[in-house]
């Protein structure tokens, strides 16, 4: 069916609109068809306008077309696709992802004419099971899946607005803006002068032809020059656009590149066609990218210095200014000066000032302070020897009080400082991009195949937390087990009495007793019911593929399970008529197991009897049918037909210590059990006092 879905629109069930939603939502049709085939439930429940169950449909649409089967081919009633879904629930309380958790409703029971899928999955969920003994104490592996979710690869570039793609063609300012404007400014200039005015609003600028070559730009214009901007390739230009899928999914790609380490280690294969070299070259790169895509700290010693002056630039010249100030003040309040007589002569004369004088004094003082104030930032930024030349400029040569720095020299300073930092941090960013940009289909891969680990991952936990076994399968019809355990009550309870049981052909059974057609007695609370749903777990897990809840057991395969729940009372005469239909289809020669629990509910006795007898016959007749009725009219019943019908018996021998009914929970084979309510009667008795006491004495001496 695959290879015949080549589009959306070929997609049963999806139409225009529905097909627009998919592309919008995964990004392509591509990608959209490749989660519906691998089933991605999680994914495409996130549609808009899909939601689980429309999801779940789908993709099982899809699959039985494909495989020839539906779920409903082995679960033919109502009752049956409940225990189903009850068993799938308790799987997916072991699973670690939503992904996994929606994925689980693909493994469906197979009837006996698919046994080929059956023995696959066979096959492949012994290998979970192995795989969850082997991480049963490693808690790392769960920390890490929980973390891991499918790639959202559909990210807004935000667009960077501190560099430029300048150009004097038409023809590239208008490919350039096609491919490029979405991240970046374009901007065509059709003179050196235009060139150099745009690039003076920008701190990187890209011209993408070499026009401005031949001319002498001025010294803070430095642009990088692309001759051929047609042959870049994206991460080159703009490479956050290759970075922003990874780094918006980090988290996951770290904890999966953690999970396949992992398994590596423990010496499981996974992921072989991506040599060890390869996973370290990515994850090594990304750990030099954060969240937002950034270089991070630490990656250049060069940026921190960098970075460390721009964000303590202004501070420090403002602090190194005040102490400057200071002692400028404390050099005037303790400035004497004493002429000498050459001095004195030559004021005398004329020939000097007075204020010259004082000023070649004042000069010196003021000059030796701003030294020690610009050694001082020099010092405190570590700045290199070229950056003191932009501290040199910043304090005026003419004596002022207080002393001022000149702000558009602070201003070009801290350009010449961001231009730095953002030409070496765009090396990073292409080399980080140009690298992650050849990983982007094995990270896809990946992260599929860690999601997929968690689903055989869950099942196998699963199996290991409540002791499963793999079934033999056996030619039969039959059903057999050495100490099962029923599911639902184990889930909830904990600890569950094990049963031992059998019907048709197996080893466990009666010697040379391979009845299929079972009558199950027994005492009210006794456990029938229990076995029934047990017997059904048992059947749809073993058509699944799935271990079962035995020590040791033996399952044929079959054609469909008929599971009938018990009824809520006495049905009217519609819900009776229904109830006989369903029961109609069992009438075919196809293998089957029915199982119904107390159907004589559905009228009165003596008719109900005649009715369970009559069913009983059509399923003796067929020899590739086996079922099992639980009834209290089990001694009726066999009055009202001629066939060889075997009747099994849960009874009840007392009560203990609690007044809780002594049960041996697994059935006594060729025999009737009584349904022994003189036991609940006596155990209300002992329970109550007074006139409740006086009753229930009076109703226990009926029984004797």
């Amino acid at each position: 069916m695959s290879e015949d879905i080549t589009s959306l629109r070929s997609v049963p069930g999806i139409g225009e609109k529905m097909a627009k939603r998919f592309i919008e939502h995964f990004g392509s049709e591509s990608l959209a068809l490749e989660a519906i085939l691998r089933a991605d439930i999680a994914g495409i429940s996130q549609v808009e306008g899909v939601g689980q169950r429309y999801a779940i449909s789908l993709v099982h649409d899809i699959r039985s077309r494909a495989e020839g089967v539906d779920i409903s081919d082995f679960l033919k009633t109502r009752e049956a696709l409940d225990v189903y879904d009850r068993l799938l629930e308790l799987i997916a309380d072991f699973a670690h992802t939503t992904y996994a958790r929606d994925k689980l409703h693909m493994f469906i029971p197979y009837p006996s004419k698919r046994s080929d899928i059956i023995m696959q999955m066979r096959s492949s969920v012994s290998g979970y099971m192995e795989t969850a003994k082997l991480l049963a104490d490693d808690k790392e592996i769960v920390s890490m899946l929980t973390k891991v979710k499918p790639l959202n690869l559909r990210h807004t570039v935000p667009k960077v607005r501190d560099r430029v793609i300048v150009t004097a063609d038409q023809d590239t300012f208008e490919y350039s803006r096609g491919r490029f404007g979405y991240g970046l400014d374009v901007q065509l200039a059709g003179s050196l002068s235009e060139f150099v005015d745009i690039s003076r609003g920008y701190s990187y600028v890209t011209a993408a032809n070499d026009t401005y070559m031949s001319f002498d730009l001025p010294e803070e214009i430095n642009p990088e020059f692309v001759p051929d901007i047609t042959q870049t390739e994206d991460w080159e230009i703009i490479p956050e656009k290759e970075i922003i899928a990874f780094s918006k999914n980090l988290g996951s790609l770290q904890c999966a590149i953690g999970i396949v380490r992992l398994l590596r280690s423990k010496g499981i294969s996974f992921m072989d066609a991506v040599p060890d070299g390869d996973l370290e070259e990515l994850a090594s790169t990304l750990s030099l990218i954060d969240t937002d895509g950034n270089i991070i700290k630490g990656t250049d010693e060069e940026v921190d210095r960098l970075r460390y002056v721009i964000e303590n630039l202004d501070p420090c010249v403002t602090d190194a200014l005040k102490d400057a100030n200071s002692k400028f003040d404390e050099c005037l309040v303790k400035s004497e000066f004493t002429l000498g007589g050459q001095d004195m002569l030559k004021v005398m004369k004329g020939s000097m000032e007075l204020k010259d004088l004082l000023g070649k004094k004042l000069h010196t003082s003021y000059h030796s302070v701003m030294k020690e104030c610009m050694t001082a930032i020099c010092s405190d930024l570590s700045l290199e020897n070229k950056e003191t030349l932009f501290i040199d400029s910043l304090f005026p040569e003419e004596i002022g009080h207080p002393v001022e720095i000149d702000r558009e020299q602070l201003s070009s300073f801290r350009q010449h400082l961001e231009r730095k930092v953002l030409k070496r941090q765009l090396e990073h960013k292409r080399e980080v991009a140009r690298v992650l940009s050849s990983y982007l289909e094995v990270v896809r891969s990946m992260v599929r195949e860690v999601l997929d680990f968690d689903v055989g991952f869950a099942i196998g936990c699963f199996a290991m937390a409540h002791n499963l076994e793999m079934p033999d399968i056996v030619e039969g019809p039959g059903i057999g087990f050495d100490k099962g355990r029923n599911l639902f009550i184990a889930s909830r309870h904990g600890d569950v009495v094990p049963i031992d049981y059998s019907l048709g052909k197996n080893s466990y059974g009666p010697d040379a007793d391979s009845s299929r057609v079972i009558l199950l007695s027994g005492v009210n609370s006794g456990g029938k019911t229990s076995m029934l749903e047990l017997i059904a777990q048992s059947l749809i897990l073993t058509h699944m593929g799935f271990p079962v809840p035995a020590s040791s057991s033996e399952v044929s395969l079959s054609d469909g399970l008929y599971y009938f729940a018990k009824s809520k009372g006495t049905l009217d005469a519609g819900a009776f008529e229904t109830t006989l239909t369903e029961f109609a289809v069992v009438a075919d020669d196809s293998a089957k197991i029915v199982l119904a629990d107390e159907l004589e509910s559905i009228t009165e006795p003596g008719a109900s009897a005649k009715i369970i007898a009559g069913i009983l016959e059509v399923l003796t007749g067929n020899e590739e049918s086996m079922s099992v009725f639980v009834s209290h009219l089990s001694e009726l019943i066999l009055e009202n037909t001629t066939c060889n019908i075997r009747v099994d018996g849960i009874e009840a021998s007392g009560l203990d210590a609690d007044l809780n009914l002594i049960v041996d929970r697994s059935p006594r084979y060729n025999y009737v059990a009584k349904s022994t309510p003189e036991l609940i009667v006596e155990r209300l008795s002992k329970k109550t006092s007074g006139r409740e006491q006086a009753f229930y004495e009076k109703l226990k001496k009926k029984f004797h």
